[in-house]
């Protein structure tokens, strides 16, 4: 049961943080983009690299290469590119750890539940009774190791698809973006 408790406390302690990491790296601030297209839009180069710095959340990390006149639109696109691969890398960041947690904490368990079913036999060989006395202490192990085996492999389940769902909604609307964005270049702005 040790191990399945600090399996729950590193899935608590990530969960936070990734949650409170996500929400600073502004997926859904579209009105900030909108300013930046804005500023693309009329020309003012200056005003959107201003408006990228000030924000500094994950979209205005990978479109601040969009407000340099100085490098071609290719170039551009490579940059904004590696940008986002680097952007979307740290989003996901020990959401790998959450996975593992799902899946080790049952195995966890199990291996809880057999050392109960050897306490009950070595009880049972130890004092030749079968009474329920003397196998409720294994029972009583086999059970907590497996519902908590199985609850912390839920939890860290459920959190690791909640927080990759958010990652996907974030890459999406930087899809979404990049669309708005190259459509605005193709306007010749």
């Amino acid at each position: 049961m040790i191990p399945l408790l600090l399996l729950s406390i590193l899935t608590i302690v990530i969960v936070i943080e990734r949650y409170l990491f996500l929400g600073k790296q502004g997926v859904g601030k579209k009105n900030n983009f909108e300013s930046f297209l804005a500023a693309l839009k009329v020309g003012n180069n200056t005003e959107a690299a201003r408006l990228c710095e000030e924000d500094n959340a994950a979209w205005s990390r990978i479109f601040q290469y969009a407000a340099l006149t100085e490098i071609s639109g290719d170039e551009q696109e490579k940059l904004m590119d590696q940008a986002a691969n680097v952007e979307v890398a740290y989003l996901e960041r020990r959401l790998n750890v959450l996975s593992i947690v799902a899946g080790v904490a049952p195995l966890l368990g199990f291996i809880g539940t057999i050392a109960g079913v050897i306490t009950i036999f070595f009880d049972i060989s130890t004092t030749a009774d079968i009474s329920i006395g003397v196998i409720s202490e294994g029972l009583y192990q086999k059970m907590v190791s497996s519902a908590g085996g199985l609850v912390v492999g839920i939890i860290a389940f459920v959190f690791y698809q909640l927080l990759q769902n958010s990652v996907d909604k974030f890459i999406a609307q930087m899809e979404e973006y990049s669309l708005q964005l190259k459509t605005l270049f193709l306007q010749g702005k």
